[in-house]
C-alpha cells in the first residue's frame, strides 16, 4: 500500500503538474538492474513549481532491493526577497523498512539561495529528530561556455563530505566527471561517464565509478545507450560490470524516464542533477 501511495504522489506531483502554468521541472523514471542475480529497483520523481516570487519543489523516491525497502519525499517552499535571492523552508522524510532496521525520521530545515544568469550559491540546515542530527549544506554552480563547474560541502556532525564536479556539454556529446570524499581524498570515489548522440533518438554512453586510492583498479563500468521516444520520454539499456574484485559482479539496467524541463529551481537540486549524469548507477550509490 504505501509503495502505491508513493508512486500515486509522484505521478500527481510531476504529471498531473505538468498541465499547470508555472511548472518549470518534472520527472518521473523507474529503473530496473539485475547484478548478478540480485534485483535493484527504483522509481523517483521530480516537480518545481514558480509563480510570482513564490516557488515550490518536491521529490520522491522508492528503492527496494532483497528484504529492504526505501521510501524518501522531501519539500520546499521559497519566496525569492529580491531577483535571484530566495529563502525557503524544506521537509524531509524518510522510511526504512527491512529485517535489521525498521523506522522512519522527519527532517525540517531552512535555506537561502542566489542565483544569476549563469552562477548559483545555496546553504542549506536540515535537522533531523529521531537521529537527533543536524546537517549543513553549502554548494555552488558556475556555467561558463559549454562547461559548468560545481562543488558540495556537508557536515552532518559526525561526517564531513566534499564534492567537484564538472560537466561539458557539446551539440552531439558531454564528459560529466565528479568526485566525492569524506575525511581523506583517498577514501572516497570518482564517477567519470560521456555520450554521443547518433541522431535525435539514439544515444550511446559509457561509465565508470572507481575509488580515489586506487584509481582504476577498482570499480564498476558501464555500456549503453537510450532511445528518446519523444523529447520528453526516453529508454535506457545498460551492461554493468564490475572489474578489479575477486569476484566481479556483471548485471544489466533498464531506465525509463519522463522529463520536461532544463534546470531545477534550487541550486542543490541543480548540483544532484549534474552529478547523476556521471554515472547511471547514481541512485544505487549514492555518491553524494
Amino acid at each position: 500500500m504505501k509503495h502505491l501511495m508513493i508512486t500515486t504522489a509522484l505521478v500527481c506531483a510531476a504529471s498531473g503538474a505538468a498541465f499547470a502554468d508555472g511548472l518549470t521541472y518534472g520527472s518521473v523514471e523507474g529503473t530496473y538492474y539485475d547484478i548478478e542475480d540480485v534485483d535493484f529497483q527504483t522509481l523517483t520523481g521530480s516537480a518545481d513549481y514558480v509563480t510570482g516570487n513564490l516557488s515550490f519543489t518536491g521529490n520522491a523516491g522508492y528503492l527496494t532491493v532483497e528484504d529492504i525497502d526505501v521510501y524518501a519525499l522531501g519539500f520546499t517552499a521559497g519566496y525569492a526577497i529580491t531577483p535571484g535571492f530566495t529563502v525557503y523552508a524544506a521537509i524531509d522524510y524518510i522510511d526504512v523498512d527491512s529485517n535489521f532496521l525498521d523506522g522512519d525520521d522527519t527532517a525540517y530545515g531552512l535555506g537561502v539561495e542566489y542565483q544569476a544568469a549563469d552562477f548559483g550559491v545555496a546553504l542549506d540546515y536540515r535537522t533531523w529528530d529521531d537521529a537527533g542530527n543536524d546537517v549543513l549544506t553549502l554548494g555552488g554552480f558556475y556555467e561558463f561556455g559549454a562547461s559548468t563547474a560545481y562543488a558540495a560541502y556537508s557536515d552532518d556532525e559526525v561526517f564531513e563530505t566534499y564534492m567537484l564536479g564538472y560537466t561539458y556539454e557539446a551539440d552531439t556529446w558531454d564528459v560529466d566527471v565528479a568526485t566525492t570524499w569524506a575525511e581523506d581524498f583517498d577514501d572516497g570515489m570518482t564517477a567519470i561517464a560521456t555520450s554521443y548522440d547518433l541522431n535525435d533518438a539514439f544515444t550511446l554512453g559509457v561509465s565508470l565509478v572507481t575509488d580515489n586510492e586506487d584509481f582504476g583498479d577498482y570499480g564498476i563500468a558501464t555500456f549503453g545507450g537510450s532511445y528518446n521516444f519523444t523529447d520528453t520520454v526516453s529508454l535506457e539499456a545498460n551492461y554493468v560490470t564490475g572489474f578489479g574484485y575477486d569476484d566481479d559482479a556483471d548485471g544489466f539496467g533498464l531506465a525509463l524516464k519522463w522529463e520536461t524541463g532544463a534546470r531545477r529551481v534550487r541550486v542543490l537540486d541543480q548540483i544532484d542533477h549534474l552529478a547523476e549524469d556521471t554515472t547511471p548507477l547514481y541512485d544505487l550509490l549514492d555518491l553524494q
